[in-house]
């Protein structure tokens, strides 16, 4: 077994073998079940509390007149027949449960975008959206500038004094902010005048 151990040549981090190691993977988001994962431990942990008093009350010998949440559920559904009525919220159950396993495999999105050189560095799509925002503050002529980002596309809205080339100062400045990403996204800009 060998181990790689990290050294510095030349501002590169390289292993002893002489091959670059490889920047760590980027960032996922939590995926489309990010919500669901918390409500569905919610809901395991009040299945747990209800077989938990079921044992504690079969086990601490609670006696024959003794009665378990989950005893009282099965005889209130005692001498129940079979009807349409049960099926319809068994197949909505059914295809809850499907829809649920399909976003649990699902891919999650990645929200992150490279930058240049082989440091393994990234930006999130958040923090693009603030560089782009922050740069388009800097060209003279805008008094507010917000940005939302995608991988893809970038989009600025700004609010300006009213000059014809403040727009076309924002998508250079924002661009340019934007060249130290490997794959920059882009840039779209919306101006509006101040009133």
């Amino acid at each position: 077994m060998s181990t790689q151990t990290p050294t510095r040549q030349g501002g590169r981090q390289t292993s002893q073998q002489g091959g670059a190691l490889r920047p760590a993977p980027l960032p996922t988001g939590a995926g489309r079940i990010g919500w669901l994962g918390p409500l569905l431990a919610v809901l395991l942990l009040g299945v747990a509390v209800v077989l938990g008093q079921d044992a504690w009350v079969r086990l601490s010998g609670g006696g024959a007149n003794a009665t378990t949440w989950l005893g009282s559920v099965i005889s209130g559904l005692n001498g129940l027949s079979p009807s349409s009525a049960l099926a319809v919220p068994a197949a909505i159950a059914v295809i809850l449960g499907l829809v649920l396993l399909l976003a649990a495999f699902s891919r999650r999105r990645r929200k992150a975008l490279v930058l240049r050189g082989d440091l393994g560095a990234h930006l999130t799509t958040r923090d693009v959206a603030r560089l782009a925002s922050g740069a388009a503050r800097q060209v003279d002529g805008v008094l507010d500038a917000t940005a939302s980002a995608t991988r893809r596309k970038v989009v600025v809205d700004v609010t300006t004094t009213g000059d014809s080339s403040t727009r076309g100062a924002v998508q250079a400045d924002v661009q340019r902010a934007l060249s130290a990403l490997a794959d920059a996204p882009k840039v779209t800009v919306n101006a509006k005048e101040a009133n």
